[in-house]
């Protein structure tokens, strides 16, 4: 006949030990509610940083599509040559953003584009969007003189 062997006396002392634990300690409460928090604090700031760079995203789109829209009003229009008068119309914006247009014209001789000076028959049109003071978009195109 085989006896039953009696477990080791620390397995014995272990099992009396948790067998007489009735609840969690402060201590465990406490580290609990403190990952939980931590946890939290992640989630906000994750969610935080998101919707910062959404609304970035978003400014610089629509950036994007005003200067893109004022190009196309821009291409639309009749070839202006005169660089003392409005030669172009903008477009229409929000309060938020400031669209503007600079005009150099190519002069032959030279070679080279300058504001203000003798037009051969090309433009180089830059519109800019800025929205409080900072640089959204800055698109560059050209404007031929078919005619």
């Amino acid at each position: 006949m085989k006896t039953k062997q009696n477990p080791t006396p620390s397995i014995t002392r272990l099992q009396t030990l948790f067998s007489e634990e009735r609840g969690v300690t402060l201590v465990e409460e406490l580290v609990t509610v403190a990952v939980i928090g931590l946890g939290i604090v992640i989630l906000v700031a994750m969610i935080t940083t998101g919707a910062v760079g959404v609304r970035q995203i978003d400014d610089r789109v629509k950036a994007e599509t005003l200067a893109r829209s004022q190009l196309e009003l821009i291409k639309d229009a009749d070839y202006q040559p005169d660089p003392t008068a409005i030669p172009y119309p903008p477009v229409t914006t929000s309060p938020d953003y400031s669209v503007t247009i600079h005009i150099e014209y190519w002069n032959a001789s030279t070679e080279t584009f300058s504001p203000n000076v003798r037009d051969d028959g090309l433009q180089r049109i830059t519109v800019s969007v800025t929205s409080d003071g900072e640089g959204l978009v800055q698109i560059a195109e050209y404007k031929v003189d078919r005619e």
